[in-house]
């Protein structure tokens, strides 16, 4: 089994040479710097924005010189037109907005689109392949192995407190979601060998324990839907499994007597709480002023701008606490950029799913090594980020975004070293 898994990984690095022009990536030394950028942003992507951003920022640097100096051609990755049709509605949208200069600076959020492009120029072999993806549960391990001493040295115990090191319980919930949908995919794809499926497993043990220890459950439901829907595309014959076992979970879980838990893990499992709870209601509340502001910018939307400070404008209850979004990304997508600016960001991210469903029929559920690994994760991070979205304004987190934008472009780009470049570029 093992010598099959690299069989197809030695065959590929041997077609990388320099008389093959399409992998002329390989050749300079500006694609190592950029591959070695994109390594150090995802790893920081679960431990530091700040880190993040500026890696993208230097390694699009080397990637706009590659591309207008070096005349190097981008990946394919079949996103483009969507990412500038959704660029250009909003910066048309600024003059509109309630509050054009900070709309004029919010528009930055584009900046991290990039992400696609410069992390999918740079998976261009199987053992790069393996490098990004070790890179992003390397830093998702640091940040949960940091998170869970740091909690029960503070507590005692590992679920007393949500773990949040890096920015916030809903952030890091769906940062280490979507590491460890990744890793999943890995898991449950073919081509790896018994001491990377080791490997894998292992390093995945503490970002499941770190998730759990977020308590977000936008993000747990994230990555049971993400699983789940991985399950019907590798593995249909264990989703039937993976169902029974997670109701037989959460059936127990609400059996159990009370102190078994912590109370504050057993709240948010409790359906409730969960149904009646306050975070549930000042969601309502906040779907309900969104819908307001639709209604009355049906359009143009109020613009890209903190709303906390107009909400009672639109919508006003006794027990409202306004924030500055609305904590759902199909209803801030609306409430800012309008129907439009809804039906254009609705697009570009069914579009993803549209293409990674299309690459994974077209072969490369049939191809042995990272390509799979990353085209099911990546499908699985689709689910679990759209799902998580519902209820999240993840499309407005920067942290949430730049990994998921990474992960996205990867899977659309390294395929193509295995795959038709017919069936995949689109």
């Amino acid at each position: 089994m093992q010598n099959t898994s690299h069989q197809p990984e030695k065959e590929a690095d041997a077609n990388l040479d320099s008389s093959n022009p399409d992998n002329r990536i390989l050749t300079p030394t500006w694609a190592n710097l950029q591959f070695a950028l994109v390594v150090i942003m995802l790893t920081a992507a679960n431990l530091s924005i700040a880190v993040s951003q500026i890696a993208l920022g230097l390694a699009l640097i080397v990637q706009l010189y590659r591309r207008f100096l070096r005349r190097e051609p981008l990946p394919a990755i079949g996103l483009g037109r969507w990412v500038l049709a959704l660029a250009a509605w909003a910066l048309v949208m600024i003059p509109f907005s309630t509050d054009p200069g900070q709309s004029m600076i919010f528009y930055k959020r584009f900046y991290l689109f990039a992400a696609i492009w410069v992390a999918a120029s740079v998976a261009v072999d199987y053992r790069r392949q393996w490098v990004l993806m070790g890179a992003i549960l390397t830093g998702a391990v640091a940040i949960s192995l940091y998170g869970q001493i740091h909690v029960l040295l503070k507590t005692g115990s590992l679920f007393k407190l949500r773990l949040g090191e890096m920015s916030n319980p809903m952030t890091s919930g769906c940062l280490l979601m979507m590491s460890l949908l990744l890793a999943a995919g890995f898991l449950l794809s073919r081509g790896r060998s018994k001491q990377q499926l080791i490997w894998i497993g292992v390093a995945a043990l503490p970002v499941a324990l770190g998730l759990v220890q977020t308590m977000t459950r936008s993000a747990l439901l994230g990555f049971a839907v993400g699983l789940g829907v991985m399950f019907l595309l590798a593995r249909p014959r264990w989703f039937t499994i993976f169902m029974v076992v997670l109701i037989l979970f959460l059936v127990s879980v609400s059996l159990l007597p009370d102190g078994v838990i912590s109370r504050e893990m057993s709240k948010r499992l409790d359906p409730t709480y969960v149904l009646q709870g306050n975070s549930t209601s000042q969601r309502l509340y906040m779907w309900t002023e969104g819908w307001a502001m639709v209604k009355q910018h049906p359009i143009t939307g109020v613009g890209d701008r903190d709303l906390k400070s107009i909400g009672p404008r639109y919508y006003e209850h006794p027990d409202m606490n306004y924030y500055g979004h609305l904590h759902s990304n199909p209803v801030m997508l609306a409430a800012i950029w309008g129907i439009p600016g809804f039906l254009l960001g609705m697009g570009f991210l069914l579009r993803q799913l549209w293409l990674l469903i299309r690459l994974w029929r077209s072969g490369a559920g049939r191809q042995l090594g990272p390509p799979v690994g990353w085209v099911l994760g990546a499908v699985g991070v689709w689910a679990g980020f759209f799902t998580a979205g519902l209820t999240e304004w993840y499309f407005g987190d920067a942290e949430s975004m730049l990994l998921y934008l990474a992960i996205t472009g990867i899977a659309l780009g390294c395929p193509s070293s295995t795959v038709p470049t017919g069936e995949v570029n689109v």
